[in-house]
């Protein structure tokens, strides 16, 4: 009788458990949960993911019949992650860490290069103003990115040896302009809109880039786009970005301030006033 009341409790405990677990198929991307025929892509918060944030957040996909499920991520390392793996469809890349993962992205396509700039930015309170300064000086960057790259060559123009500054690794750039501003780092490289996060804490800028970066750049998995339907998709999230891309320089900061309160991470103060 014992060993009966004993299976019985065994038994009821098992189905009890298997009744509180989710399907393993229910499981997030991004803040959703996760829809098979929906496009998914990985952003990092930049100036060339904004008008893909905005046509979401406004409906213009929906208004285009995409569903799009967007998952984002406060540093490039994160979002290469997720392109690595199997879920997302595409996202932000960083052409210099593309080749540094080498094999692991080389199934992604560049479908469009971005229009970020790099700035190098001395923390306000310090008397660093030019390149010259930062021997012996800690510099908040990525390795193996096109920042880091950058930085190098800059380094070089002003014939600093490049062993003689420090690089600490901040992937995050939100919180690289912030540990610039708690003097935690003697300068970082930073890209729009953190530049104006910057700009507003009275640091200086140094060196800014004359050109978009070629390097920064927008990729799919190549073997999704040879799907009909995927690639379908591909045309309305485009014709989307582009719509908004106009709606963004027509009407102004009041157009995605609230996007780059939320997304971004920016205070408000500053969130109105950055020109796209």
């Amino acid at each position: 009788m014992k060993l009966l009341t004993t299976l019985f409790v065994v038994m009821m405990a098992v189905v009890v458990s298997c009744t509180d677990r989710k399907p393993a198929s229910q499981f997030n991307f991004g803040t959703e949960p996760y829809d098979s025929a929906a496009l998914h892509v990985a952003l990092v918060p930049n100036r060339d993911c904004l008008p893909i944030y905005y046509a979401e957040r406004t409906g213009i996909y929906d208004s285009l019949g995409l569903h799009l499920q967007i998952a984002t991520y406060p540093s490039q390392m994160d979002c290469d992650t997720t392109l690595m793996g199997r879920i997302a469809d595409g996202g932000w890349a960083d052409g210099v860490r593309m080749a540094h993962h080498g094999a692991r992205m080389a199934g992604l396509k560049v479908m469009w290069t971005g229009s970020q700039r790099w700035e190098l930015f001395t923390c306000g309170t310090l008397r660093l103003r030019e390149v010259k300064s930062l021997a012996g000086r800690t510099v908040g960057i990525a390795r193996h990115s096109a920042e880091s790259e950058l930085l190098r060559l800059v380094l070089q123009s002003a014939k600093v040896n490049a062993d003689n500054v420090y690089y600490p690794q901040i992937n995050n750039l939100n919180l690289r302009a912030q540990m610039l501003t708690g003097d935690q780092i003697d300068a970082a490289m930073l890209c729009w809109p953190y530049t104006s996060l910057a700009y507003s804490e009275g640091h200086k800028c140094i060196y800014a880039q004359r050109f978009a970066s070629s390097k920064g750049c927008f990729v799919m998995k190549s073997k999704r786009m040879a799907d009909a339907p995927k690639r379908q998709q591909w045309q309305l999230f485009e014709k989307g970005r582009r719509m908004a891309l106009d709606s963004i320089r027509i009407k102004g900061p009041k157009a995605y301030s609230i996007i780059l309160q939320k997304d971004y991470g920016l205070p408000k103060a500053v969130a109105d006033t950055i020109k796209y």
